[in-house]
Parts: structure tokens; C-alpha cells; sequence
């Protein structure tokens, strides 16, 4: 399918932007212009990079995140009727009725908290064999204690927990720790996803070449130098890859394996050291190489994701039209930091051959939208909205006490009614009761003012006490009381803060739904996605669909197109 590129190239002209079909981005931004410890880094607030080069820490060995619990979505109250559709013979034939939403919430919550209770006892038994050993692990970051545990991951029980056999000081100390580590990824991972739930990548760093490895194999033959078991090499990647596009015709294999197989900071790094080595651009390389949305998938993926988001805002403002759905989900999905980072990286899009003096960035989306979505979107772009602060989500991180005799576990977890003020969420679950249903019109900016700037989970808790004052989901009030663009952007609001996985993984079966297929949306959901909640969204897509998202890629594209994106969410 061709359609105008929504990665356009530069026009060298007199300074403006001239969009060329499948012309692929500009030349993405140097490894400088990207920081690891970005709001966007899933793998560490820390740069692992700066760790590595100073002899730390093996190039990429990224610890493994800590998931937070995911409390109980609030409910949704409106039940599906089933949809009927002609059959070729005429026939009227009702379609499956599609599981609730909030049951499939419930499913993604259940499997989360297993999750997190499995970490948290490997967490446990390496905490506990660091004290038993001599270590003070108290002594260390609690990014250096994640680290170990994925390094060397314990096969832990609760059962082993409880009768673990350690002085009751060393049993407290362990507690103690414990809290400390826990509580301070949770923090982190609010920066990256706005709550503290567990979300998981699909692409991850490159650690080691494995047997069997394409890169190692190539190396072995061509250099007579064997790389099975040894760390990332980025030069034998370069390597790699310029034998790849060599002479007549392209490895395209070659080019999938790597691309997709690196995460953001390795492909940065790459860029680096191809032209280090060789003097050559990489990416003007590879867009001689390629074509198509092929070509477009792999040059976005070299672009560091704050500037990509910076990049696709542009383009859903800049030309004939609006690509409003592009603007709410980028917008009002990020995280504040991420907005930030966002807000730094658009003038630099915007004036790519010369200093920004300023940015352009809210007088760019207030010239191309209007009304109460206008003011939704501004809201947003700032970057402000409330957080939990890390002495609130310390005193809502308790201890999961044993039933049956009151002792501690050492296991720990988050008191969400903690985490949000009741009155007050009585009080606006008023006010939006009163700004909607309980009057003629609408009061649009009452549910500005409450959506754009309250944490997560003070809205949730508001949500809630929604339901119980007026036996409506909130999401059935949206429906009802706006319209356009403002009720999807609310819409996209609540979804996202229920949950952000279930939010793209309805984006997704939509880009792919019916005839024809939205590329545009297909590519920068997956490249965005990949490296930090691909894994959730992967299960929230199969409970809609009945179908993987790997599946749904393989009957809807094509070619070496469909080859990368399969590639990069991955067959199981």
C-alpha cells in the first residue's frame, strides 16, 4: 500500500520540509544526542554504556526490571451486545461477542502479580545469599542488587523464603533491603510508564553471541575468530552489516537479524562505529539498500525514541491536514519525563540545518487543532501531570503479612488506597457527575482540569467512586457527554491509565481492522512499544482478537516489511 511517507526527507532548500513518498527520516541524530538513563531507557535509569566503558560493567548487561503490582481496574458496566453482519449467502449470522474489557483487564492483572511474586522471591534469595556471604548489599545501589538477581537468577519458593535458615538480624536486614530495592524501581518505573506495573520489552540489549549466531558464524568464517560466548561487539556487527550491503543485491536477512535484535542505545552506538571504522554513513547505506515501508520500519528504529516521538508529532501537524489520532496517542500516553524529553528534541526536528533559538512545540499543536481538544492536547504537552512522590509510595509499601499466623513474608507490596486521598476523590467524581450527567451541556473544562493533571491512581480511585455515585462507568459518561476528537482524546485518557498495554494492543487491531492496512500507525506503535510494555501488549492483543499479534503481522503484511515486524514482537 503507498501513501505520503510519514518519515519525510529534508528538503535542502530554503528551510522547509519537503515530503516525498517512502523517502524514509532524515539521517537519525548522532549517539551523543541519546542518553541512556533517557526516560525511555527500560533497562536502567543508570548508563549501563558509561558503567561499561569504565570497566564496570560488561557492555549490555542491562538488570532486569522490578514489576509493581497492578491494582483492580475500576469496572466497566456497559455490557457488548453481539454484532450481527451479512454472510456472501444472505444470511444474517451473529459474530463472537468480544470479552468485556474489564474481564480481560482482570486476566493481565492476575498473570502481572505472578509475576511480580516470582521476581520478588529471586530477589529475596540473592538478597539473602549476598548477607550469608560476607556482602552488605545495603552498601550497594539497588540498580547493582537488580542487576545480580538477573545475572544470577535464584530458583526461590515462598516455602523456601519462610524457612530459609538466617539469624533473625540477618532476616531483618533482608526485609529492610528488600523495601529499599523494591521501592526504588518502582520509582523508576513510573518514570518510564506513569504507575508502578510491571511492563516487559520484546527487543532487549544484546548481551552475548550464542551458538548458532549469524554475526558469530560470519565472523568465524571471514575472520577465523570464534565469538560464541563472548559480550556484544558493535564493531563485528558493522562488520556484519557492510558485507550485508556490499556489491550486487542486499542481505536483507543480514539487516533483520541486527535491527532487530539490538536495542535503541546498541543501534545508536552502531552508527557510531560504522562510520568510525569504515568512514561511511550507515544509515545512508541502508537507504540505499531498501525501499518501501521496509526501508521506513528501519530507518525509525535508528532514531532515538524521544526524537522519533518529536518526528511523528511534526508530521501529524505540519501539511495538509491533521493526523489527530497520532497526537493522542503519543501525547497523552508519555510519561512526564518522556514529555520532556519530547519538548528538548522538537525544535531540533523542526530546524534540522540550524539552531532552534526556541520550540515551537504548543504553538504548533495549538495551530493545528481547535476547541476543547486544543486545550486537552496543551494540557498534555506540558509534561505536569501529578506524580507520586517516593516518601508517599514508601509508606504504601507493606509487607504481605502470613494469614494464617499474622508474621511477615519478607515479600512486600503496594497499598494503593495509600496511594490516593478518598475525599478527595469523592469530591471530583462529584464535580465530573456534576459537569455532565447531572446537567444540560457539558462542562468540558471540569474534565479537563481533573483527567490532565492527577496521577494515575488518584484517577483511578476517582473513576471508582464514579461508579458508585452514579452506576456509570466513566468511560459511558465520556461517550455520552462529548464528542469528537475531545472523547477520544478523554477516551484514550482513561484507557491509558487503566491499562497502557490494552490502549495499543486495541490500536494495533485497529491499524490492521478491515481493508487496507495503516502502516503509518503499524510502524510507530511497534517501534515505540518494542523495547518497553511489547510483551503486555502482546497479551491484551491475543485475549481481543483470539489471535497473535505475530499472526495478525503475518495476514495483513508483506515481504521483508512483514519479516522485521515479526521480528520485533516475536512469535511467542
Amino acid at each position: 500500500m503507498s501513501y505520503q511517507s510519514n518519515y519525510p526527507a529534508f528538503h535542502l532548500g530554503a528551510g522547509g520540509y519537503q515530503p516525498y513518498p517512502n523517502s524514509g527520516p532524515p539521517p537519525p541524530p548522532s549517539l551523543d544526542n541519546y542518553h541512556a538513563n533517557s526516560a525511555y531507557n527500560m533497562n536502567n535509569a543508570v548508563s549501563m554504556l558509561d558503567m561499561a566503558l569504565q570497566g564496570k560493567l560488561q557492555p549490555y548487561q542491562m538488570p532486569w526490571s522490578v514489576p509493581g503490582y497492578q491494582m483492580p481496574m475500576v469496572q466497566q458496566l456497559h455490557q457488548q451486545s453481539a454484532h450481527f453482519h451479512v454472510q456472501p449467502q444472505g444470511q444474517f449470522q451473529p459474530q463472537p461477542m468480544e470479552m468485556p474489557t474489564t474481564t480481560l483487564l482482570k486476566s493481565v492483572d492476575a498473570h502481572s502479580l505472578q509475576d511480580q511474586m516470582q521476581y520478588q522471591l529471586q530477589m529475596h534469595q540473592t538478597i539473602t545469599d549476598m548477607y550469608k556471604s560476607g556482602q552488605d548489599p545495603s552498601e550497594k545501589k539497588p540498580e547493582e542488587i537488580i542487576e545480580k538477581v538477573e545475572e544470577e537468577p535464584k530458583v526461590a519458593t515462598a516455602e523456601a523464603v519462610q524457612q530459609s535458615n538466617v539469624s533473625e538480624d540477618i532476616s531483618l536486614k533482608v526485609k529492610a533491603e528488600m523495601k529499599r530495592v523494591f521501592v526504588a524501581e518502582l520509582m523508576r518505573r513510573q518514570v518510564v510508564s506513569g504507575t508502578f506495573e510491571i511492563t516487559e520489552g520484546t527487543v532487549k540489549p544484546f548481551r552475548r553471541y550464542e551458538a548458532g549466531d549469524p554475526v558469530a558464524a560470519w565472523y568465524s568464517k571471514n575472520r577465523g575468530e570464534d565469538k560464541t560466548g563472548q559480550p556484544w561487539d558493535a564493531e563485528c556487527d558493522c562488520e556484519y552489516l557492510r558485507d550485508a550491503m556490499k556489491g550486487l543485491g542486499t542481505n536483507d536477512d543480514a539487516i533483520i537479524h541486527v535491527v532487530s535484535t539490538r536495542c535503541n542505545l546498541q543501534r545508536q552506538e552502531l552508527k557510531a562505529i560504522f562510520k568510525t571504522i569504515y568512514g561511511r554513513d550507515l544509515i545512508k547505506d541502508i537507504k540505499g539498500e531498501l525501499s518501501g515501508d521496509y526501508k521506513e520500519l528501519v530507518m525509525a528504529l535508528f532514531i532515538a525514541p524521544a526524537e522519533y516521538d518529536a518526528w511523528c508529532i511534526k508530521e501529524a501537524i505540519y501539511g495538509l491536514g491533521t493526523d489527530e489520532q497520532a497526537l493522542v496517542e503519543i501525547l497523552l500516553t508519555r510519561t512526564n519525563e518522556q514529555i520532556k524529553e519530547i519538548r528538548q528534541a522538537y525544535p531540533d526536528v523542526i530546524h534540522k540545518k540550524k539552531t532552534a533559538k526556541a520550540s515551537k512545540f504548543e504553538k504548533d499543536i495549538a495551530n493545528d487543532t481547535s476547541g476543547d481538544f486544543k486545550k486537552l492536547l496543551i494540557s498534555a504537552s506540558m509534561g505536569r501531570r501529578y506524580e507520586i512522590s517516593h516518601d508517599k509510595l514508601s509508606q504504601a509499601v507493606q509487607e504481605v503479612v502470613n494469614p494464617d499466623d499474622g508474621s511477615g513474608t519478607g515479600m512486600y507490596e503496594v497499598n494503593y488506597r495509600l496511594l490516593s486521598d478518598q475525599d478527595k476523590a469523592k469530591n471530583e467524581a462529584k464535580q465530573l457527575y456534576k459537569a455532565g450527567e447531572k446537567r444540560w451541556g457539558t462542562d468540558e473544562e471540569t474534565f479537563n482540569r481533573i483527567f490532565s493533571s492527577r496521577d494515575y491512581y488518584q484517577l483511578r480511585a476517582t473513576w471508582d467512586e464514579y461508579v458508585k455515585l452514579t452506576q456509570r462507568d466513566i468511560l459511558n459518561s465520556v461517550d455520552r457527554e462529548t464528542s469528537g476528537d475531545f472523547r477520544a482524546g478523554l477516551r484514550a485518557i482513561v484507557m491509558n491509565i487503566r491499562s497502557r498495554p490494552m490502549f495499543f494492543a486495541e490500536k494495533l487491531r485497529d491499524s490492521m481492522k478491515g481493508l487496507g492496512t495503516d502502516e503509518r500507525t503499524l510502524i510507530r506503535i511497534i517501534v515505540s512499544r518494542s523495547e518497553i510494555d511489547m510483551v503486555q501488549i502482546k497479551e491484551c492483543f491475543l485475549q481481543l482478537t483470539k489471535k497473535t499479534l505475530w499472526r495478525w503481522i503475518k495476514e495483513d503484511t508483506s515481504f521483508n516489511f512483514k519479516k522485521l515486524l515479526q521480528a520485533l514482537v516475536g512469535k511467542n
